[in-house]
């Protein structure tokens, strides 16, 4: 073999060694790569503590064929298909979280939690 092949050999099974490290990485239960300096399963949760999700609150829901919605102006009323003494559906990104009753706040409407799903299925349902 000449030098140069000699050469060209090392390099390639240099860079497969590479692209076989790269290609299996180790992973932890949420997902970061496994290193020398592991963040626990706690700080992985940290980091998303910041993060901005939206919270809404149905009050109930009513179905309409397309004349009515057409039909609708200011002044309508829309029954739905919930009791008022039923309690609302309290929702984070979608996915439900909890219930909970409607109550005034200063002039302001505002949620009292009721029932709350534990909490790693409230982390199952928001990520």
């Amino acid at each position: 073999m000449s030098g140069d092949n000699r050469l060209d050999q090392a390099a390639t099974e240099s860079a497969g060694a590479e692209t076989t490290a790269t290609m299996v990485p180790r992973e932890t239960d949420f997902g970061q790569p496994a290193a020398g300096g592991d963040l626990t399963p706690q700080a992985n949760l940290d980091l998303l503590m910041d993060v901005d999700m939206r919270l809404t609150v149905e009050l109930g829901r009513a179905r309409l064929k397309f004349r009515d919605v057409l039909n609708l102006t200011a002044g309508s009323v829309v029954e739905l298909a919930k009791l008022t003494s039923e309690p609302v559906d309290i929702m984070v990104n979608g996915a439900l979280l909890a219930s909970g009753e409607v109550v005034v706040v200063e002039d302001h409407f505002a949620v009292r939690v009721t029932k709350l799903l534990n909490r790693v299925e409230r982390l199952k349902r928001v990520l």
